[in-house]
């Protein structure tokens, strides 16, 4: 037996065991963050009015996955980049929903005790010839719902409707999970991953 065969089922065994260990992190990752993340909801909107639903899944689009350049601090714009993160505080307002109140491509050094900071990556950016207009496309994890076989078709007619909002838990670090949906008032959480 020559040294390589020697080493090949125990570096097999090793590396089944990394994978298997890192599967198992992302998944205790997001089951604790769904169990401690402080709860918002947020109001959803059709992304693709023609077809919402592609396989048994819904795509999801919310108010903050897109900020024109007035509701990023003045001289900031261009500290953003594609694909790198952004920071989106939204404060409860008195109709029970949320408005944005800061954006910046770092964590806000102080945050207000009501206040929510969503961790997104900059998807696209549009930038208008005048300077003073542009538009921010974010993503925050959280725009993909995946729904029992057969039910696509109903939420989809909901969501059309502005009937449906989505439940999401938010960790300390910024990062967002989908928890469930508000269909026409009730509450729909998907069951606990572990």
């Amino acid at each position: 037996m020559n040294s390589a065969s020697r080493y090949f089922w125990p570096l097999l065994i090793f590396v089944a065991f990394v994978q298997t260990a890192a599967l198992f992190k992302i998944v205790y990752d997001k089951d604790r963050l769904l169990k401690s993340g402080r709860e918002i909801t947020l109001p959803v909107k059709p992304v693709d009015p023609r077809d919402i639903f592609r396989g048994d899944y819904v795509t999801l689009g919310y108010d903050i996955s897109s900020l024109n350049a007035s509701q990023v601090p003045a001289g900031s714009f261009d500290k953003f980049a594609v694909g790198a993160p952004a920071y989106v505080t939204v404060a409860p307002n008195p109709a029970g929903g949320w408005d944005v109140t800061s954006v910046s491509p770092e964590f806000p050094k102080s945050v207000s005790p009501s206040d929510v900071v969503l961790k997104a990556r900059v998807d696209r950016m549009w930038r208008g010839q005048s300077g003073s207009d542009g538009v921010l496309s974010l993503r925050y994890g959280i725009e993909t719902y995946f729904v029992p076989e057969g039910t696509g078709r109903v939420l989809e007619s909901k969501v059309r409707e502005h009937k449906i909002d989505a439940i999401l838990a938010v960790g300390a670090d910024g990062s967002a999970a989908l928890k469930g949906l508000v269909v026409d008032g009730e509450r729909h959480v998907d069951p606990p991953l572990l």
